[in-house]
């Protein structure tokens, strides 16, 4: 007979259950690393966006932390010294590429003038970063130099795929700050439908009314035609002249990518069909812990009694090019405000600034966001602001200006966390609106909440998941087992097409000869006798 001393009593089971879950996530841990250990990662990071490479870093520096070999090739490239880490600057390219673009003022007003001008810009950065010491130093790495990975951003970086032939066409993972586009849906196989999936430039819902599906559907081509048959030939031509050898097209090498890491969110994007190659890693950059503010932002947040306001354009829109009239306007509003503005202003001086208002030329937004005091964020609704704000539960005036800002802000609308101010009408009496609708309604801080609440809500990290993928690809050596074989078909196959031309050709051919046939039964049917008889 037993007694409970045959037992382990309940401190026992506790140390031993604790030990079996630490051998077990140990052993896990090993086998997630065996095959990827010490892996040679190009990264070719070279969109002129410094956003982009804020929500980038963390997984550069998560796979050089875990003991890859990393060069990362950037205009950005530098900031991070640590092991394992090789930096290659494109120098030069920030510095002069505002010379040629407005951003405050980007486009002719007009959805395809937008898609121009996006191409046009891609097209000036690639060329400022050929030219670059970075991109020749980077040329002159031996091509039987082997890396067991690249790493590309999904669109807008596409002159520098030539180093993916030049280094013997290893397996790459894309990586897209932006989300998914038309191409990427095309290169992927992904099924991408204008009636329900609107366009990142247009402000439409998945619920479109007909003229909006048909002029959604008209902007969705207009933007894939355009990058496939313009855009991609011109990188084309570009790299070829940098590289001086023949290498196949961008839009098959394209096609050949391991994997996309998106920055999209289950449940707070869009429900729409992925494939198995297209991994969700919405809010990569965004720390669960904030980091320590520095102490006199700290105390100047902290001591906000009627709580703060943050005001940003984000990494690329300055809010010193805004005109003196709207700059007037902000500086009228907020000084009517019992809150603290902290705005980020990138001239050291901002004249007639009312006490209430603190500027700064640059600011560690997403641990302001996560202050507690924090009442709203004053947004133009970049993908990396949008993001944040949602993960730390704060509700937004969206500011918009262009490309898919107008579509994040819609999006936040709807979900009952922001409202709208528009920066080409701006004046004292719309801002005021605008903040006074966030601050007295309470429901906006609510639905914040909510929305923070199911992004948090996910079984692993962003990071984590984009870590383990990586890491995969290089296990694996490629992933072309998760690709869809929809990539593969012409459009013509892919649309069913070719055999619905069969199924109607079969069609007819039957109707045909029924027809004869009829046709031949009632001529035998009605025939004359009398004619027969004359002829016998």
């Amino acid at each position: 007979m037993s007694t409970c001393q045959d037992f382990p009593s309940v401190r026992e089971k506790g140390t031993m259950w604790t030990e079996v879950l630490l051998l077990a996530t140990l052993q896990l841990m090993s086998t997630g690393l065996q095959g990827a250990e010490s892996a040679r990662i190009l990264s070719l990071l070279n969109v002129a966006s410094p956003s982009h490479y804020i929500f980038n870093r963390p997984l550069i520096l998560a796979l050089a932390n875990r003991g890859h070999q990393v060069t990362v090739v950037s205009p950005d490239a530098g900031k991070d010294n640590v092991p394992n880490l090789t930096n290659i600057k494109l120098e030069g390219v920030y510095e002069t590429i505002r010379d040629d673009f407005d951003y405050e003022n980007f486009g002719d007003g007009t959805d395809t003038g937008v898609i121009k001008i996006m191409f046009a810009w891609i097209h000036a950065v690639c060329q400022r970063e050929l030219k670059s010491d970075g991109a020749k130093k980077l040329l002159n790495y031996p091509s039987n130099d082997q890396f067991d990975l690249i790493i590309v951003e999904a669109g807008w970086s596409e002159c520098f795929y030539g180093f993916i032939h030049k280094f013997g066409s290893p397996p790459v993972v894309a990586i897209s700050p932006f989300g998914l586009t038309p191409w990427m849906a095309a290169a992927f196989g992904i099924p991408e439908n204008p009636s329900y999936i609107p366009v990142s430039i247009l402000p439409y819902s998945t619920s479109m009314t007909f003229t909006q599906k048909l002029y959604n559907t008209y902007i969705h081509y207009y933007y894939l035609y355009g990058y496939l048959y313009k855009h991609m030939p011109d990188m084309d031509a570009m790299a070829k002249e940098f590289f001086k050898q023949d290498m196949p097209s961008f839009v098959d090498i394209q096609r050949n990518f391991s994997l996309v890491l998106a920055n999209t969110v289950f449940g707070l994007e869009d429900a729409r069909p992925l494939t198995p190659n297209i991994i969700p890693i919405g809010g990569m950059h965004v720390k669960e812990k904030p980091d320590p503010l520095p102490k006199d932002l700290q105390k100047y947040l902290d001591e906000a009694k009627d709580g703060f306001i943050y005001f940003s354009l984000g990494s690329n829109l300055r809010s010193d090019a805004l005109t003196p009239s709207i700059r007037q306007a902000l500086l009228d509003a907020f000084s009517e405000l019992p809150q603290r503005i902290l705005w980020k202003f990138e001239s050291e001086n901002l004249p007639g600034i009312p006490p209430n208002v603190k500027i700064s030329k640059w600011l560690p937004q997403s641990d302001i966001l996560a202050h507690p005091n924090i009442r709203m964020f004053i947004s133009h609704c970049g993908k990396m602001s949008t993001s944040e704000t949602m993960y730390r539960g704060v509700p937004i005036v969206g500011v918009p200006f262009f490309v898919d800002q107008l579509f994040n802000m819609q999006k936040l609308i709807r979900k009952g966390m922001g409202v709208h101010l528009d920066q080409e009408t701006m004046t004292k009496e719309s801002i005021l609106k605008a903040i006074r609708e966030i601050l007295n309604n309470a429901s906006y801080a609510a639905n914040a909440k909510k929305m923070s609440a199911m992004f948090r809500d996910h079984p692993t990290s962003a990071l984590d998941r984009a870590v383990f993928w990586t890491e995969y690809v290089i296990r694996h050596q490629g992933a072309p087992h998760l690709r869809s074989a929809g990539a593969e078909l012409y459009w013509y196959e892919y649309l069913l097409l070719d055999v619905l031309l069969v199924v109607v050709a079969a069609g007819l051919a039957v109707i045909l000869v029924v027809y004869w046939v009829f046709r031949a039964l009632l001529n035998m049917l009605f025939s004359n006798p009398s004619k027969k008889k004359k002829q016998n």
